[in-house]
């Protein structure tokens, strides 16, 4: 609540030997006194994900929100960023894993010194009627949105995502959740394979728990390492049992795959 209007202004700092990250931001929640969100987001990060290749990136993000119904808001998003990929897994540039996926060197970036420029626009809809953003129990959230990467880049793709989560109440202290979740992306114009960074991978605790983040999606069948897709389907079931005061047990099913298609 920074100067007392609801606005919010966080600064942090991360530092460790596997993930970094230093990021800024602005939110103005009630422009004008009307229900329009303008934000602004700078960030650098490094993150390194085990067995795949370690991505560090810096750029920032812009949003502007306003409401286009009970519960309904819209949302303009473009953001920028320059990437970087290194610390490849050697398994990446075995011969015969790269003979077998010929757009694969493409995708790693080992022709443009691991380095890409992503600068994207696009809109999102959301429509939020959960009762507590911390520990639901009634309530569903759609989101729908569109990202279109090109303008002002060297890495062009389009990327619509559509989700679904739903959360219905059984006893007092018991509900169910439910969330579905499908996304495709694919390069246009002159890009001819899409960045690692932007390909499609699932595991981790926001996608299939008991899975390290981005192991699970398609694999190299000489290596066996994970070269990502570009579609992918996710579902995840809970009963959530509120068990005193901030405590809740979870008990969880998750299933999902992430495929490739065409042959970008």
């Amino acid at each position: 609540n920074f100067p007392g209007g609801g606005e919010t202004f966080p600064i942090s700092a991360q530092q460790g030997s596997r993930a970094k990250n230093y990021q800024l931001a602005f939110s103005e929640p009630f422009l004008f006194d009307r229900p329009m969100t303008v934000g602004v987001d700078l960030f650098n990060r490094e993150f390194e994900y085990i067995g795949l290749y370690t991505q560090s990136s810096a750029g920032g993000n812009l949003v502007y929100g306003f409401q286009v119904q009970d519960f309904g808001r819209m949302f303009v998003n473009y953001s920028f960023e320059q990437i970087k990929v290194k610390d490849l897994n050697p398994a990446f540039l075995n011969p015969l894993v790269l003979a077998g996926n010929p757009l694969l060197q493409e995708s790693l970036l080992l022709g443009a010194g691991g380095k890409r420029t992503v600068s994207k626009i696009g809109p999102t809809y959301v429509y939020n009627t959960v009762n507590d953003p911390i520990f639901p129990s009634t309530g569903q959230r759609v989101t729908l949105s569109f990202d279109l990467a090109g303008l002002g880049g060297n890495t062009k793709f389009y990327n619509p995502r559509a989700e679904w989560i739903g959360y219905f109440e059984h006893t007092r202290r018991t509900s169910f959740g439910f969330r579905a979740q499908t996304e495709y992306i694919a390069s246009y114009g002159n890009t001819v394979a899409l960045p690692i960074f932007e390909k499609l991978f699932m595991g981790g605790e926001y996608s299939i728990r008991g899975f390290d983040l981005r192991t699970v999606g398609p694999r190299d069948p000489v290596q066996g390492v994970v070269i990502g897709g570009n579609k992918s389907l996710l579902f995840n079931g809970e009963l959530l049992v509120n068990v005193a005061g901030p405590v809740r047990a979870v008990l969880f099913y998750d299933a999902g795959q992430a495929q490739v298609s065409g042959t970008k």
